[in-house]
């Protein structure tokens, strides 16, 4: 996470994260964005200096995309959470251009790397 923060220029912000299950992902997906459906994570930023934001991180879609991707659950929720980081940090891919849409992956892709851990301790390294 620190390494994180320092590569999105937010070194020694607070984050905080609440894994959760499908019915308490679609309640808050529904109150505060009116979709009526569980989603991976949310993400609230924060208004406060030195706070980076709340992220809403749903560990059963993480285990139902574990059984379809092949990868663990340790690693697609730590995806996830890179993933919400991203969007506390100003970025989206949802209600914005192709091309700011593709700037997110392309800056979810240069992160990734910092998911390697999550790999090597499921695979038992």
């Amino acid at each position: 996470m620190a390494a994180a923060g320092t590569r999105l220029e937010r070194a020694g912000d607070r984050v905080e994260i609440l894994l959760v299950g499908d019915g308490a992902s679609r309640r808050y997906n529904r109150d505060y964005l009116g979709r009526d459906r569980p989603t991976n994570v949310i993400s609230f930023p924060a208004d406060e200096a030195g706070e980076w934001g709340q992220l809403i991180v749903n560990v059963d879609e993480a285990a139902r995309q574990s059984g379809e991707t092949g990868y663990g659950l340790l690693y697609l929720t730590g995806y996830y959470i890179l993933h919400g980081l991203l969007h506390l940090s100003g970025y989206d891919h949802e209600r914005v251009s192709p091309d700011e849409a593709a700037r997110m992956k392309e800056r979810e892709e240069a992160l990734r790397d910092l998911l390697a851990p999550l790999l090597e301790q499921e695979d038992g390294k």
